[in-house]
């Protein structure tokens, strides 16, 4: 039965299109069109070929035509060959991406007629217009667009029709225009509006910072500086950027803009603080109120000013008045020792940090007044000080007799010295009595002999006739001290130790009272006079050395003694770790799995967590132990998080179980932003499982093949810093990890990578820093030469693999000395190869890299060291664009199947899949290059012409057949 499509019908179809197709949702991408039928004001003009085939029509909506095409195959069975090739679309020189939106239906019922319903897209570049020439054969095929809706008669009529909307790409253009052709091969098909259109980053602000509308690259990100809005400042780490993506979105926002002082954000954009408040700086969020008896009169203030008599001290807020004068000032008197005392301030200034200065003068004249007062000399002294007092009260010394003294105590808080006024004081005058000053009392010696010592001292000031004075003298050594009475400025001492020094000190006694001591005066005897040994002295000096030498064997016997104790308690001990480790990890008599094990050993470190808490989901992988599962942890107050289930079999034996809460336990010890948190454990019902934070990403290798294409070299950069800084957390609490290798690094949604898998992590010995091993598995491509040979890991042989993970990393997940056996991997490591840069490697990793594959343990850097000269790098990105030299003769290094004629493959996919360029097998293919020999004359326009158009991609395959030639 033949189905025929009417003019009439065909215009109400599209009419109901127009009212009942929904407006597309708004994108954040800036969309630029180039053509658009939707719009045309008048008939489209396109070329039809041939002139029966494809039909234009135009209906009237709302006063304005709208104009489309349509073709229906009813003829012939079906079969037909009609072509619809737009008018030339002018590109320009900006965009090198575009892409079409067509919007197009089928009838139902077409394929049941014996019709297709499928249409091809096609499109050829071109300078300018070419006519109306057709040109069929240099067109490109895009995509063949197929229905996913169509409509029916019963549909016409209940008003509902359903269009197809299909969006896709033309790829990278390079001339200044194009055009587009639908080729239908035998279809019933409406094609109502075509858009053909490019896309651009919006103009946007984000952060206080205005991002201009930019056109994105094809492949990468475009970064773009940001202009900081009005009243805004960039932070000192310089402008805001943003990049711009291939799909035009604002990606990566870095850096923003703040506020000047003065004003606050406020709806993105900066507002100036209102009268009564100020903002002083950026590192406050938002504007103050001006503090208590200050004021902010005009808007944008940066401070408030104080009223008048008020101040306010640096770093505070309320203002505050300097305190007044000290209350009640009185002083007491012992020898030359005198007591001031006064009471706080009436007026405190409403502060609490009162402080005290105290300050002298001395007036020469006989009575009070008769001369000018100077300061105190320096031999007058404040206990415990003259300023910074906190308690009401000072004690001077060093005061001179029949002098007048005038003091005057200070009183100030945090505000004072901000006024131009001087803080008050109270002032109080002091006549001292008749006494000799300390400093006065200046000893010297006049003769010495073994046993004699004759001093002499004088005071300051003569003394008045008929004063009662006299002297004590304060004399000490190591083994006597006495005090003794002089009347005279002068003494002999006698009955002294020959060759012996003494402290003397002297004061004077007065009718006031004793006065304070002068300084020590160290003073020695005179040694006494030689003479020969006695017997008896003779005698004492060899049993003295006698016995110190009887003393000095004793003590290395002693210490040979406790030395060999001391090994065979290490000895112990070591035996009794060793046991304790054995019985944490044994389960109880009978093969039973509960009582002291590892699980309980795991639970010193995490919590157990209840069954009832947990929602197992789906399966997300094949754990060693058993499956592992994504699922949901909702521990009670807490909020629901998602996280990753590993499980254990049950009829997994007992050494896998204890080596399943083995790696939980050591878990459980860390805690740092790049190592996988353990949230718990179940143990008291079965499956036992061990539930981890969960990585949206998976594993780092994986990962990595999935987005080759993606990612830049400062992403990568980040991704390793976050590693070594992992390793850097685990050597710094003397783990050695053993299994250091991308597999075993997972990926978090923002790209935080964090070490995980801790089955072979091991601590390390406290004295010489390794651990060894007498059996077990070794990953051969990631391990040291030394722990191979010797079994002896280290830090060192963790920084080894280390440096095959950056290889694993900058390669985007390739496998570490490609199809090389593992006796094959050792022997070449021995005889020095080590790895060739990955394709667009910057040199500066790969040199890291070498050096972390250094033969000596001891000349590989530290992992602190890698993580600050990978924090310089990411720093300072330009140093990135410097790339290593690849030696596409180096791979040839690599054992490898052999073909024919130096060739050392046998086939074109097999050569592929070795560099990992399999995705293109079907582009060679297609191409006629079945062979190896048909490569070697490749070039690079060649490639473009295959599709190949990857600069990266290009570059590696041309390298390897350039290896080839050489």
């Amino acid at each position: 039965m033949e189905w025929r499509w009417p003019l009439g019908l065909g215009l109400l179809l599209l009419l109901l299109l127009l009212l009942c197709t929904p407006l597309p949702p708004g994108a954040r991408a800036k969309e630029v069109t180039l053509m658009d039928t939707s719009t045309a004001q008048g008939e489209l003009g396109w070329l039809l070929d041939p002139e029966d085939g494809w039909s234009g029509m135009q209906q009237m909506l709302n006063g304005t035509p709208l104009y489309m095409y349509q073709d229906c195959a009813v003829q012939g069975g079906g079969d037909t060959d009609h072509w619809l090739r737009s008018n030339w679309i002018y590109r320009g020189e900006e965009a090198s991406q575009v892409y079409v939106e067509l919007q197009f239906t089928f009838p139902w019922g077409s394929r049941a007629s014996g019709l297709q319903e499928t249409f091809n897209l096609l499109y050829m570049e071109s300078d300018q217009d070419v006519g109306i020439q057709l040109r069929r054969l240099m067109f490109q095929k895009v995509t063949t667009v197929a229905a996913d809706e169509s409509f029916t008669i019963r549909d016409l009529a209940s008003g509902l029709v359903k269009m197809n909307t299909e969006r896709c790409s033309l790829g990278l253009l390079t001339r200044r225009g194009l055009y587009l052709a639908f080729h239908n091969p035998g279809a019933c098909v409406a094609l109502v509006s075509v858009r053909v259109f490019y896309l651009r980053c919006p103009e946007a602000v984000h952060g206080l910072a205005q991002f201009p509308d930019t056109l994105p690259r094809p492949n990468g990100l475009v970064e773009v500086a940001g202009t900081c809005l009005p009243h805004a400042q960039a932070s000192p780490s310089g402008a805001p950027r943003m990049h711009c993506s291939s799909e035009g979105e604002w990606l990566v926002p870095v850096g923003r803009c703040h506020c000047e002082p003065g004003y606050e954000e406020g709806g993105e954009r900066c507002h100036a603080c209102p009268s009564g408040s100020y903002r002083a700086n950026v590192d406050s969020p938002h504007c103050l109120t001006c503090p208590q008896h200050s004021m902010a009169e005009s808007e944008g203030a940066t401070f408030c000013t104080c009223e008048s008599g008020h101040y306010r001290a640096p770093g505070e807020g309320p203002r505050r008045r300097p305190p007044s004068v000290p209350q009640n000032l009185s002083f007491s008197v012992s020898g030359t020792q005198l007591s001031l005392h006064w009471a706080a301030p009436a007026d405190m200034g409403g502060r609490q940090d009162v402080r005290y200065s105290v300050g002298c003068s001395q007036c020469r004249g006989a009575a009070q007044g008769e001369a000018p007062c100077q300061p105190c000399a320096g031999n007058v002294h404040f206990s415990p000080g003259a300023s910074e007092l906190t308690m009401p009260a000072v004690r001077v010394e060093g005061l001179e007799p029949y002098a007048n003294y005038t003091f005057h105590v200070e009183a100030h808080n945090g505000v004072s010295g901000l006024g131009s006024s001087k803080p008050a004081s109270a002032w109080l005058s002091v006549h001292m009595g008749h006494t000799e000053s300390p400093l006065g009392l200046s000893l010297r010696l006049v003769r010495k002999e073994p046993r004699q010592l004759e001093l002499t001292w004088a005071g300051s000031r003569p003394r008045s006739p008929g004063g009662n004075l006299t002297y004590e003298l304060h004399v000490l050594n190591q083994d006597e001290e006495w005090y003794q009475m002089v009347l005279e400025p002068r003494v002999l001492l006698t009955e002294l130790q020959p060759d012996t020094t003494y402290i003397i000190r002297v004061r004077m006694l007065t009718p006031l009272g004793p006065g304070p001591f002068s300084p020590d005066h160290e003073f020695r005897t005179s040694p006494p006079v030689s003479r020969g040994l006695t017997g008896g002295e003779i005698v004492a000096i060899i049993f003295g050395m006698l016995l110190g030498v009887g003393l000095l064997l004793g003590i290395l016997v002693f210490r040979s003694r406790k030395r060999r104790q001391r090994q065979q308690q290490r000895q112990l001990d070591r035996v009794t770790n060793v046991n304790r480790e054995a019985e944490a990890l044994r389960g109880p008599p009978g093969g039973t799995r509960g009582g002291r094990g590892p699980s309980l050993g795991a639970l010193d470190f995490t919590q157990e967590l209840d069954p009832a808490w947990l929602i197992v989901d789906t399966v997300i992988g094949e754990g060693e132990f058993g499956e592992v599962y994504q699922g949901t942890l909702r521990i009670p107050s807490q909020d629901c998080k998602t996280v990753a289930i590993k499980t254990l079999k049950d009829t997994s034996p007992d050494g896998q179980w204890w080596n399943f809460f083995r790696e939980a336990t050591i878990m459980g010890q860390f805690n740092h932003p790049h190592i996988l948190h353990l949230e718990g454990v179940v143990t008291k019902r079965k499956p036992i499982m061990i539930i981890t934070e969960f990585m949206e990403n998976g594993a780092l290798d994986a990962f990595l093949r999935e987005r080759e294409d993606q990612l830049v070299p400062a992403q990568l950069v980040a991704m390793l810093l976050g590693i070594a800084s992992g390793m850097t957390y685990l050597s710094d609490h003397s783990y050695v990890h053993r299994d250091l290798a991308a597999r075993n690094i997972l990926v978090s949604q923002n790209l935080c990578c964090k070490v995980s898998d801790f089955g072979l992590t091991r601590l390390l010995n406290n004295k010489d820093g390794t651990y060894e091993t007498q059996g077990g598995k070794i990953p051969i491509r990631w391990t040291a030469p030394e722990a191979i040979a010797d079994r002896t890991f280290s830090t060192a042989s963790d920084v080894w693999s280390f440096g095959i993970v950056m290889w694993e990393v900058l390669s985007f997940g390739d496998k570490p000395y490609g199809e090389m056996s593992n006796q094959e991997v050792m022997k070449s490591i021995e005889d020095g190869y080590r790895l060739p840069p990955p394709v667009d490697c910057p040199a500066a990793l790969y040199e890291l890299m070498k050096n972390c594959w250094a033969y000596n343990r001891d000349h590989r850097p530290h992992f602190h060291q890698l993580k600050t000269q990978l924090e310089r790098l990411l720093n300072t990105p330009h140093t990135l664009r410097t790339m290593a030299n690849f030696d596409p003769k180096v791979t040839l290094r690599l054992p490898s199947l052999s073909g024919s004629d130096g060739i050392p493959y046998r086939s074109v996919p097999e050569w592929l899949e070795s560099i990992r360029m399999k995705r293109y097998i079907l582009n060679f293919r297609s191409a006629g290059l079945d062979t190896m020999e048909c490569v070697l004359d490749l070039t690079a326009e060649d490639l473009v012409q295959m599709g190949i158009t990857l600069p990266g991609h290009q570059k590696r395959i041309l390298c390897s057949i350039q290896g080839f030639k050489d």
